[in-house]
């Protein structure tokens, strides 16, 4: 019975898609007196970032052009530093559907004026599966066939094998004792 369990497990290794992703990250920038640190930065899509203000004494506005989709600009006010609560800070989720893979600017002003830009450049959010392609009932799934999908295809059919053997070697083992 171990055995069995043993080739069981190996195939359902061997069926099992492998998926490569990430979970979404949070990047920071603290608004300072005199700077903004970091004043640029790399992030993927799906992360979120926010932007801090640490001065007691002044409101910062942060807005970000969207030039593919002007309904998803977006403006944001960090009220002055706060520590009982989170208005001095502004948080954006780089939701795929609405800010693609590029280079944007976020324009940071104070108290009415510009006061500082900050480059941000938005990676795509690549996420590789490596599956078997399935055709369902209604018909083709749209994927072409890959040279992977028929060696997953082959992995199956050992697999199987593999399992069917194990179950004939056992019967046999029982029927001697």
């Amino acid at each position: 019975m171990k055995n069995v369990s043993i080739v069981v497990f190996v195939i359902i290794l061997f069926i099992n898609p492998i998926v490569d992703a990430h979970g979404a990250n949070t990047f920071q920038f603290i608004m300072r007196n005199s700077s903004i640190q970091p004043d640029d930065a790399q992030v993927t899509q799906n992360d979120s970032i926010i932007f801090n203000n640490v001065v007691m004494d002044l409101e910062r506005t942060i807005e970000m052009e969207n030039p593919k989709n002007s309904t998803h600009n977006w403006s944001c006010t960090a009220q002055p530093y706060n520590s009982t609560g989170n208005e001095d800070e502004c948080q954006l989720w780089l939701d795929p559907l609405n800010w693609s893979a590029g280079n944007y600017q976020a324009l940071v002003y104070s108290n009415g004026s510009l006061w500082h830009t900050i480059n941000i450049t938005i990676i795509l959010d690549n996420h590789n599966e490596t599956t078997p392609n399935f055709v369902l009932p209604s018909g083709n799934s749209g994927n072409e066939v890959s040279n992977s999908s028929e060696s997953n295809m082959i992995l199956l059919w050992v697999g199987l094998v593999l399992f069917v053997v194990a179950a004939i070697s056992r019967i046999v083992k029982k029927g001697r004792t």
